[in-house]
């Protein structure tokens, strides 16, 4: 007889955690439309960036043969030890370029990517001017663009498998 009330119990938890699953992604995604309500997708800044390294690539004109991820971030960004990971997880297989915000000389944030294994195309934006160019309010932010549109935004938390979605529903847009 504890064979249906034990699959009773786990049936309520899944459900429950269901309910939850839908909820966080409701209010991320009106957190998200929120934060990027002044974001013209077709007003993309331009993204023809100078790297750590000293390599000028033009990002926008990359986004017209694949989606780009654009990932904001900052050394000092508590949140952004969460999500860096991630980004360069996904550098390994798809075009990323990432902007330190406000993170100090090139010397100290090449230093931190360094630190934390990081293979990441950084742009450091020691001034904040290309954060206020795209309109940057909180970090982490990251921007998918395809086919010179911004596709995807969002802001904060974002999973792996967030992350991922994002990029390959990107490949259909635009």
């Amino acid at each position: 007889m504890s064979q249906p009330k034990q699959s009773s119990k786990w049936l309520k938890l899944l459900k429950n955690i269901a309910a939850m699953v839908v909820m966080f992604m409701l209010i991320s995604t009106a957190v998200d439309a929120w934060r990027g309500r002044n974001l013209d997708p077709q007003a993309v800044p331009l993204m023809t960036y100078t790297d750590l390294q000293g390599t000028t690539e033009d990002w926008l004109e990359r986004s017209y043969s694949e989606p780009v991820i654009v990932y904001f971030w900052a050394t000092w960004c508590p949140v952004c030890t969460y999500v860096t990971p991630t980004v360069n997880w996904m550098a390994a297989d798809y075009p990323v370029v990432t902007v330190a915000l406000r993170s100090g000389s090139d010397a100290k944030v090449a230093h931190y990517l360094e630190q934390q294994n990081y293979q990441l195309i950084t742009v450091n934006d020691q001034l904040g001017q290309v954060g206020q160019q795209w309109q940057i309010t909180a970090t982490p932010t990251v921007a998918i663009v395809h086919e010179g549109e911004i596709v995807s935004y969002t802001t904060g938390i974002t999973t792996p498998t967030g992350l991922w979605w994002r990029r390959w529903w990107a490949s259909f847009s635009g």
